[in-house]
């Protein structure tokens, strides 16, 4: 009499059952993963924000204004260059930097276009 080999496997209920479990983890985790990546690029972008205030207040206290080029990236190749910026910051969200001089020339914002003004004034 021979002997039947009983193959080892998985059958089509077990991969089901699995499949689905990995579906209801994957549908939990994925919404968390994309909150916390959005979160990142709004601190990235609040902390690059900080950095051009800092820089242009360095910027005012040595020239007693704030740079006069037309457009933002001007201004913050001028600060790079003056050595006030190491690189010049980009938003993570692909977003644009604005700065804002107030009329009489003493105060600054600066904001994004993405994100708005962030953290401290």
């Amino acid at each position: 009499m021979k002997k039947v080999r009983k193959e080892d496997g998985f059958t089509l209920i077990e991969m089901i059952v699995a499949l689905f479990v990995v579906s209801v983890v994957m549908a939990i985790a994925l919404p968390n993963l994309q909150a916390a990546g959005t979160r990142a690029a709004t601190t990235s972008c609040e902390g690059n924000e900080r950095m051009i205030r800092a820089a242009l207040a360095e910027y005012y206290l040595d020239n007693h204004h704030y740079p006069q080029e037309a457009t933002v990236t001007a201004q913050l190749a001028d600060l790079k260059a003056g050595g006030y910026l190491a690189t010049t910051p980009v938003c993570p969200s692909s977003g644009s930097y604005v700065i804002t001089v107030s009329p009489d020339g003493t105060n600054v914002t600066v904001s994004c276009t993405v994100h708005g003004e962030l953290g401290d004034a």
